[in-house]
């Protein structure tokens, strides 16, 4: 991904990649669309549309410059690409979004988004808003942010999301998505299966390996079994301390028993018939 992101107008990217991750190019298409959820191709087009938009609202760039810049032959192919994805031309996208105020750039990103809600330690000191000039795919990310003047030391909130855990049970499940921080403590994805008291089953918020400081867009994926004993499941990503991480292109789903679970808690399963009842086994 890092990669993507350091060379995403190279002319022959999707040739470059396969020979830099010293895959096979059909084995590396494989792999990448298995864990991304889309062909190599189709997330570099979505990606280079994207910064095109970005490339819309902050410079005079012509519309063909643009497109040839974007990989594509002609303003028309270009054009349709960019519709499908922002629901305007190109060229309406850049006249509405230079006639907004800044009141009202404000009351577009400070709509509560379905789903989500805050928690945390200090949430009164932590804003989230929806962010359309940061964006990694589509029209708009979410921004988390520490707004307090004050010291932010041992405090953390977390933009989340609970479900039940019915139609999961047995199943390894991945949350995967994209953080871009700027971040004075930590930041990260995590996820978490909890039993009927409300005990954790399985476990992982990115603690060892945690975002940092200033990053770009990096692809953060948290894999665990869902037990049968589990009742509900919480995700999100997190905050800690002060700075802002900006929060894009979440997927939930289910993925094969070869990729490896991330859980860092203890195995908890119970063994299923007794053991050493006469004494005499050692470890």
């Amino acid at each position: 991904m890092h990669y993507i992101e350091t060379h995403l107008y190279a002319e022959d990217l999707s040739e470059q990649l396969p020979a830099f991750t010293q895959y096979s190019p059909f084995h590396f298409g494989r792999l990448f669309k298995k864990r991304i959820g889309q062909t190599v191709g189709d997330y570099i087009r979505t990606r280079r549309v994207t910064d095109s938009a970005r490339l819309l609202r902050s410079t005079e760039i012509e519309i063909l410059e643009l497109a040839f810049h974007c990989g594509y032959q002609s303003q028309e192919a270009f054009t349709r690409v960019f519709k499908g994805q922002y629901g305007l031309p190109p060229r309406r996208y850049r006249q509405i979004i230079s006639t907004l105020t800044d009141k009202e750039r404000q009351h577009m990103q400070t709509n509560q988004l379905t789903g989500w809600f805050m928690s945390g330690t200090h949430t009164e000191e932590y804003h989230f808003e929806t962010d359309s000039e940061i964006v990694h795919q589509g029209v708009q990310s979410g921004k988390l942010r520490h707004v307090s003047d004050g010291s932010a030391t041992g405090k953390f909130a977390t933009m989340m999301q609970s479900i039940q855990a019915v139609d999961y049970r047995g199943k390894r499940m991945m949350f995967a998505g994209f953080l871009k921080t700027e971040v004075t403590g930590r930041a990260g994805a995590w996820f978490r299966v909890d039993d009927i008291s409300g005990d954790p089953l399985q476990f992982d918020n990115m603690s060892d390996r945690s975002l940092t400081g200033e990053t770009d867009w990096t692809y953060c994926a948290i894999v665990l079994d869902v037990p049968d004993e589990a009742l509900s499941l919480h995700f999100g990503f997190l905050l800690e301390e002060a700075g802002t991480v900006w929060a894009d292109s979440f997927s939930f789903h289910e993925v094969e028993t070869n990729i490896p679970s991330t859980n860092q808690l203890g195995q908890t399963s119970l063994p299923r018939t007794p053991v050493n009842l006469t004494f005499d086994e050692r470890e």
